[in-house]
């Protein structure tokens, strides 16, 4: 049932992160740019909702997701704790936005829902209560990462168990992967390739899952990719890596981060994202510029309001970003323009003087 009603109701989803040719559809321009023109064969989605209108001040905005997960900071984050769904490791650094932290309990509980009695997962970490780095991890500051222990037969475990198909609950490890897939909210989740392939081969034979969507889910059979939802990371056999858009949260810490930290006395690595321009050639796919600038495809689809079946044309111009160095606040040198690459609707420049 959970792939019927990913398959038929949510199939852009799925295939969001396909690698085939992209056009433009309307969007807002970025500040100081122009958007070229479409043809007049070019057929144009209606405009996405516009950008969330923020509260005047940080405390009522929810949760900040400040800077990057591997530079990142995190205020207003939710607790996640022991519950009937999750046996929460650490008592320390089980922070997350509320995006986050909601997100993954949906997903938990639909599990639970599809296939009652589900043991409780094992949780590693997601980050401290105000970000930062957490040893050994590079990511985890922001809020936005959370590391999971698969579902494995005979119950719950103690702690993050290597996974195969000998001990693997492929039932509910398939349908945890579903339900976070049939959300725009999963940026990607990173799993060892052996145990993609368990799960892959699972989804195929037995659940009889199209190709088509499976080459969209997993990096498996493949390797080294940059569009798929699931992706292979060394050191991911143990557990799942799943990372949050947290759209909200993230225009949140872009519009008040700098304020924020600047009272609490904290800084953040100065190293942001900064706005250029792609402008588009002949041969030019989505993946290609991509690859060329070594940026992430959905991180591209999402910057400029792409979708799976847009066409790039000749001359369209692609808004990518780049990291380089800008001023970092503090209470004596207040915080300059911050380019970001915030999620859809929250694209763009901010002054800490713009309401």
């Amino acid at each position: 049932m959970l792939f019927f009603s990913l398959a038929i109701l949510r199939p852009h989803v799925l295939l969001a992160r396909t690698i085939a040719p992209l056009t433009r559809i309307a969007h807002e321009a970025f500040p100081g740019s122009s958007v070229p023109p479409a043809p007049a064969t070019e057929t144009v989605a209606p405009p996405e909702a516009a950008a969330t209108a923020f509260p005047d001040d940080a405390a009522a905005a929810g949760s900040l997701s400040i800077g990057e997960p591997s530079h990142g900071r995190l205020f207003n984050g939710l607790q996640l704790t022991t519950d009937e769904h999750f046996q929460v490791r650490s008592s320390d650094e089980n922070w997350g936005t509320a995006e986050t932290v909601d997100g993954i309990r949906a997903a938990v509980t639909q599990v639970d829902a599809t296939f009652p009695g589900a043991p409780r997962l094992v949780v590693g970490d997601l980050s401290k209560e105000h970000g930062g780095r957490i040893w050994p991890h590079k990511s985890h500051q922001s809020g936005r990462d959370i590391d999971l222990g698969f579902y494995l037969k005979g119950g719950q475990a103690s702690t993050f168990t290597t996974a195969s198909g000998a001990n693997l609950d492929l039932e509910r490890t398939w349908a945890l992967i579903q339900a976070l897939a049939a959300t725009d909210s999963v940026q990607y989740i990173f799993i060892d390739r052996r145990v993609q392939k368990v799960i892959y081969d699972f989804a195929k034979d037995e659940k009889h899952v199209p190709a088509a969507i499976l080459s969209s889910i997993f990096e498996y059979p493949g390797r080294n990719s940059m569009s798929t939802l699931v992706r292979h990371r060394r050191g991911h056999r143990d557990h799942l890596h799943v990372r949050f858009f947290s759209p909200l949260a993230v225009a949140a810490g872009e519009k008040f981060g700098a304020g924020v930290m600047a009272s609490a006395g904290t800084k953040l690595d100065p190293w942001q994202r900064m706005r250029f321009v792609h402008t588009v050639h002949k041969g030019d796919t989505l993946a290609r510029i991509a690859q060329r600038y070594r940026l992430d495809v959905t991180d591209v689809m999402r910057w400029n309001r792409l979708k799976r079946n847009s066409m790039l044309h000749l001359g369209q111009n692609v808004a990518l970003f780049r990291r380089v160095k800008v001023a970092v606040a503090t209470p004596a040198a207040p915080p300059q323009d911050v380019c970001h690459a915030g999620p859809r609707g929250a694209v763009g420049c901010w002054h800490p003087s713009h309401s």
